[in-house]
């Protein structure tokens, strides 16, 4: 277990130290192409039959695999794009403490959406027996579109954040926003929360399709990371 934390706080590091560096539009597409290649290994798991004595990768629950590679696709889509755009002017902003609260607020945002929707995913035992099932299968739901919508939202602040430079460094707030997601892992919670949903055993699951949807979140977090680096200036 130390050794896979280990190796997880080198990737991260790697990764945010990649775009310190200037390395952006290639670590983008990294981190962008692993969300597609997550969604395509995904779908895969569903082509085959449900077993959950399966040793390498067990699955508990039947789901359509299609969805997964239509994701896959439209993510392969934008790193495509990536690599065809011309960087892109984008107005000037000075950097302030506002840009700041903007990197806060994306922080919590999406801390808070994860948990919150946990609770949902997730229900206590006390909490199933006290419930209909409807009941847990409409929690279930709200749960997902919580998390995507604060997902979104997350994202969202931080693109504001990144909007802050200096004149001596124009891409002062745009790497420091990058290289700290990145760092944190944020670019992966999709990807982990669908495993997690994949992954749970067979009598705790509420709704068996919620996987994809959770993992459809990837998308507004592989914008912020295309449009951010697009904008970058000083970029590799």
């Amino acid at each position: 277990m130390i050794v896979r934390i280990l190796i997880a706080g080198f990737a991260s590091f790697v990764a945010g130290a990649s775009y310190l560096t200037g390395l952006g539009r290639l670590m983008s597409a990294l981190l962008i192409g692993f969300s597609a290649f997550s969604s395509f290994f995904f779908g895969l798991l569903f082509i085959l039959p449900s077993d959950e004595k399966r040793l390498w990768f067990p699955v508990n629950i039947g789901a359509s695999p299609w969805p997964f590679f239509v994701l896959a696709c439209v993510l392969l889509v934008m790193v495509l794009f990536l690599f065809l755009t011309k960087k892109r002017k984008t107005a000037v902003e000075q950097v302030s403490s506002v840009h700041f609260k903007y990197l806060l607020g994306g922080i919590g945002g999406y801390l808070t959406s994860l948990f919150l929707s946990s609770i949902y995913w997730f229900p206590s035992d006390a909490r199933r027996m006290s419930v209909t099932d409807s009941s847990l299968v409409s929690g279930a739901i709200f749960g997902t579109c919580l998390f995507f919508i604060g997902v979104s939202l997350s994202s969202y602040l931080f693109y504001r954040a990144s909007k802050g430079v200096s004149d001596r460094h124009p891409d002062l707030m745009r790497r420091f926003v990058l290289g700290m997601f990145t760092f944190l892992q944020f670019d992966k919670l999709p990807i982990l929360v669908a495993y997690l949903l994949i992954n749970t055993p067979k009598e705790e699951v509420i709704v068996p399709g919620l996987a994809v949807w959770a993992l459809a979140s990837s998308l507004p977090v592989a914008f912020l990371l295309l449009k951010t680096t697009l904008e970058l200036q000083e970029d590799i």
